[in-house]
């Protein structure tokens, strides 16, 4: 399973020490330099996963695990594509690095659905280092999926492991201005992602069917989420995401993002 090893081996080695460990008891290999560990803690401190006591170029320098959030997400990928059909497929994959021991991995999405289908929810084989990892519950409802596996034996902190799922929509795609505003009041389509928890990177990919023509299409960062949609905007800076934007597809990344409700919008053409 393709992980980050140094971050692995910081966040083992402070799970073994009670929390909490020297900069110099941090063991490293012969072939890293001080500066990639230097980096490495840096970020993990920006995400606020540990503390530094001290100065950081100081061997007696102290970390602690804050134990604030249950995963460090190495990669948290959703991709959504619409096809001709008018069928909208949304995926959710996360790789992901364990901040506590945990026995349980529960998960819930939400979306609007026409009421006429029924919605479809397939979840993807989970994997980790040891041990075994199974779905104990999916319940589906008209507008909500709730899953659950169980980790036996409990995952340990530094552990990785990888799971997913993904929400299969029936008559759900609008492709003109009209037939928009008279689904959804508003020209203005939107999907994005949750940043929960502390996440290295991520990325919606958005697919639109060939014939399909799009504009106005922008990426904003929200904090307030409601019933009705998303509150107050605000722009994504440069060192937080790139936007991509192709003839049938838009890409976000998020580089370290703050935590968050990320979404692309944009408008039909014609």
């Amino acid at each position: 399973m393709k992980k980050p090893k140094l971050l692995t081996t910081i966040l083992k080695t402070i799970a073994n020490s009670d929390g909490s460990v020297l900069i110099k008891d941090i063991p490293l290999s012969k072939k890293t330099p001080l500066g990639k560990l230097y980096k490495a803690l840096l970020l993990l401190k920006k995400l606020d996963v540990i503390e530094i006591e001290g100065d950081i170029k100081s061997n007696r320098a102290r970390i602690v695990l804050k134990r604030k959030y249950d995963f460090l997400n190495l990669s948290h990928d959703v991709k959504v594509i619409f096809r001709g059909d008018r069928t909208k497929i949304k995926s959710f994959k996360y790789n992901a690095i364990a901040l506590k021991e945990m026995d349980k991995i529960e998960v819930s999405s939400y979306w609007t659905a026409d009421y006429k289908y029924r919605t479809e929810v397939k979840v993807y084989v989970a994997k980790r280092e040891k041990g075994e990892v199974k779905l104990y519950e999916k319940q589906v409802s008209q507008q909500k999926a709730y899953l659950k596996w169980i980790l036996n034996p409990p995952l340990q902190v530094g552990e990785s492991i990888r799971y997913g799922f993904k929400v299969i929509q029936k008559n759900y795609f609008t492709f003109t201005k009209e037939e928009t505003l008279k689904v959804y009041r508003d020209e203005e389509m939107m999907d994005g992602l949750q940043i929960s928890t502390p996440t290295i990177s991520a990325k919606l990919e958005i697919t639109f069917p060939k014939c399909y023509e799009f504009e106005g299409v922008k990426a904003e960062k929200y904090d307030i989420v409601l019933y009705e949609g998303p509150q107050d905007p605000v722009k994504i800076p440069k060192e937080v995401g790139d936007l991509i934007v192709e003839t049938n597809q838009i890409r976000l990344y998020l580089y370290s993002p703050p935590l968050g409700m990320y979404f692309v919008s944009w408008k039909p053409a014609k």
